[in-house]
């Protein structure tokens, strides 16, 4: 259940944006744009899972999924703080 609670912490955070003084509107949907494509162009790695016997457990697709959501989101998130901004709420 831990694994959602980034996911859930985002939706709350929903209104919050992009802040980078000077910035121009267009300039932080542009930089948020270039972010988001460099961001996927790298490949996601599964989160690796055993059981207690120490087995290798294979994730169900939704989990893949919400590992890659966490993994793309995370990497967009270091790439705008990288170019000097904060996320602001609003």
């Amino acid at each position: 259940m831990k694994k959602w609670l980034p996911v859930v912490l985002l939706a709350a955070c929903s209104t919050a944006q992009w802040d980078k003084p000077g910035a121009t509107p267009d300039a932080v949907d542009a930089d948020l744009r270039s972010c988001s494509t460099s961001a996927q162009s790298f490949p996601t790695l599964p989160q690796p899972r055993t059981s207690p016997s120490g087995a290798e457990i294979q994730p169900h697709p939704t989990e893949r999924d919400a590992d890659r959501q966490l993994q793309l989101g995370q990497r967009v998130q270091d790439c705008m703080r990288q170019k000097g901004y904060a996320l602001k709420s609003g």
